[in-house]
């Protein structure tokens, strides 16, 4: 009888201890804590780089900013560069069309205006004001054009 006390008592030792080391292997540890990566590369501005090189006057009154869009005529199978530039007013900007694009649109290189206008609608115009077309914005970074009848003409932001 005395041996099986032996062995119960030993039994139940082994299990404590078993219990107890389990506990401390089981809590987590605290390792290292993961920091950013200290490395920048100058590839990509921040935000306080690319607003220092904005003029104030832009800054305070434009919602886009000067860009470069390719024209397409898919009916003509043409396709010419144009540029939206600096803000003439806070809804007006400067627009350029070079001699070329005139087969993708007749008139286009005579316009010099860009209105973006209160429904969302963007008017392209010559210098008297007269109306060259009217565009719309189709997905993320490209125009359509709205009011040309039998126009398939699209407008994509390239820069």
């Amino acid at each position: 009888m005395k041996s099986s006390l032996v062995i119960g008592a030993t039994a139940l030792l082994c299990a404590g201890v078993s219990a107890v080391g389990i506990g401390f292997w089981a809590v987590p540890r605290q390792g290292p804590q993961e920091a950013a990566d200290p490395i920048v590369l100058g590839t990509i501005p921040s935000a306080h780089d690319i607003s220092s090189h904005v003029p104030s006057s832009l800054r305070a009154h434009t919602a886009s900013p000067p860009a470069i869009f390719s024209v397409s005529n898919f009916t003509r199978k043409t396709v010419c560069l144009v540029e939206r530039g600096a803000a003439l007013t806070s809804r007006s900007r400067d627009f350029f069309a070079p001699p070329d694009c005139d087969q993708v649109w007749p008139g286009l290189a005579r316009a010099s205006n860009w209105t973006q206008n209160e429904d969302g609608s963007v008017s392209i115009s010559h210098a008297n004001g007269a109306t060259l077309l009217t565009l719309v914005r189709g997905r993320h970074f490209s125009y359509e054009a709205a009011d040309a009848p039998g126009a398939d003409l699209a407008l994509l932001m390239l820069l």
